[in-house]
Parts: structure tokens; sequence; C-alpha cells
């Protein structure tokens, strides 16, 4: 139920299969075989006298095979992804309060394109369960759709235009996407890669520095005091840089820091009528992870 899911563009899978999860410094910026991480956003500002807002996140993502080949040009990678936010009032008088809210996902990735064809063509399909895990319904459970289509003019140089549809299965939302990715040199690599726009350097074979703008958020299912059925939507858009280091192989230490941009905090029916709604300042949010470029 996440309103900023992956809208293909160039497609993330398609450069993933391209790729085929080999060299760190030339793939897509962010995207990984496998990660784990934590971050915290605090300070932000919920207006004159209506408190102060801190988001705590613990994420979790792994494909769960190499892509597979079911045919000659088709790749076929399921994905799992498991994150917890943490929201953290003060001096908030709103009509919830602290919640630790929890979002399950199972994707697969489609992706067709034959050797000696410019043409990419990708699909994605998600279910997911985001809740608090109070009282878990049908209104915890969303899917969403995604396809694509892309042009690879050379090997430096993708442009894809793609679409997606949100929740099919309640308050449908539709958003269409343009991408790209651009490898300029073998230190640079700049795109956009659907709901991420990304410039990645690469220092050496263990050092990579990356700026990157993520739209960020989340939708999740709770159920209030009364036994209603209510959704929390979140939008916490994060500008910031990024410095990865190989620790042994192809896995990776990454931290950044940066701030967040475009915050929106709502609170709606489970149909999607607003009941409230506020914009949070800038906040500063510091990250720390670790990633698995590659099997």
């Amino acid at each position: 139920m996440r309103t900023t899911v992956m809208i293909f563009g160039m497609g993330t899978a398609a450069a993933v299969a391209m790729d085929g999860f080999t060299d760190p410094r030339t793939a897509v910026p962010g995207f990984d075989a496998a990660r784990m991480g934590m971050s915290q956003t605090g300070n932000m500002e919920l207006g004159i006298g209506n408190g102060e807002l801190d988001i705590m996140k613990y994420e979790l993502g792994t494909f769960l095979s190499k892509p597979i080949m079911p045919a000659d040009g088709i790749y076929i990678m399921p994905y799992f992804e498991y994150e917890m936010t943490a929201l953290e009032f003060s001096g908030w008088a709103g009509p919830f309060q602290d919640e630790d809210l929890h979002s399950l996902g199972l994707s697969t990735y489609l992706v067709s394109m034959n050797e000696g064809s410019p043409w990419i063509l990708g699909a994605w399909a998600r279910a997911e369960l985001a809740t608090d895990f109070q009282h878990v319904g049908g209104d915890d459970y969303s899917f969403d759709v995604a396809g694509a289509v892309a042009y690879r003019f050379n090997e430096s140089f993708t442009f894809g235009v793609g679409a997606c549809v949100t929740n099919l299965n309640g308050d449908e939302n539709f958003y269409p996407g343009i991408g790209f990715d651009w490898v300029v040199n073998e230190q640079l690599r700049v795109g956009a890669y659907g709901p991420m726009i990304a410039a990645a350097y690469s220092l050496d074979d263990n050092w990579l520095f990356t700026l990157r703008f993520d739209f960020a958020g989340g939708v999740w299912n709770i159920t209030d005091n009364l036994g209603d059925s209510r959704n929390i939507d979140l939008s916490d858009n994060r500008l910031g840089i990024y410095a990865s280091r190989r620790l042994v192989g192809d896995l990776w230490l990454t931290g950044g820091v940066g701030v967040t941009v475009g915050n929106e905090l709502e609170y709606t029916t489970s149909s999607g009528t607003v009941l409230m709604t506020t914009e949070p300042d800038s906040g500063v949010f510091g990250a720390i992870g670790l990633r698995l470029k590659a099997w």
C-alpha cells in the first residue's frame, strides 16, 4: 500500500538482468541482491503547537533466487521485503499517537530482452501486507502492478517509459513515469530508476559515493480506538549523500546522511476520505546498512 512503488521507467529489473549483479561500480545505484539497514529521521516540526515527529525505519530485502530463465530472453526474479516504521511523536495531539507499522511484500519482476535487440520490456507485480498487526483484515492487504518499455541506444544509455497502478483492491492510484540509465564513464553513472534519481561515483574498486533522491513513504492500515479501519499515509522524500565501502567480496557497508523534503502525513478512512493532513517540516536523517551486490 505504499504510494511510491517501483515505477519501471528504464526498469530496475531490466538493469539487474543486464548487469547480472556482477559489478558494483556499474550496477544500478541503491539496487542490490540483498540488503538490510536502519535509518532515523528527527526534528520534523509539525507546525506551531503541534509538536515534532521522529521516524525510525528498519528494512530487509532480498531476491529469492538468481534470475530464472523459463525461455530465451525471459527473466523472472522473485523478491521479498520487510520494513518496520516507528512513528514517535512529542507534543502531538493528533488522532493517533506513537505507532509501530509493518510492511511485508512479495514481488515478481519479469523482463524480456533478446540479444541483438535494443528493446527491453518489463513488468512487476506485488502483494503487500501493511499493518500495525492489531487487527489484520482485508484492508491491510494491497496489490500493485507495473509495466514498462525501454530502448537501449547504446552500451551507455537506456531510456524508458512505464506506468504503475497501486492498491488494485481498494483506493486505486495510477502513476506514469519515465526513466533513464546513463553510464557516463567507468567511474560515473547517473539515472532515474522508478522513484529514485541518483548519481554514483566510483573512486576505486572499494569505494562508491552516491547522491540520491528517493520518493519515499508508505501507507499502512490501523484500527483506531473505536475499532474502525483507518489508514496512515506518510511521504518522507529523501535527499542524501551515501558512502559505500567494500567489506569482502560483494558485501558492502553503506552509510548516508541527508534531509527529508516534501513531507506529508495523512490520516484517512480505508476508502481514501481524508480525516486529517499535515505537512511536517524538513528533517535530518542518518542511515546505515549492509548491501550484497551479487550472489
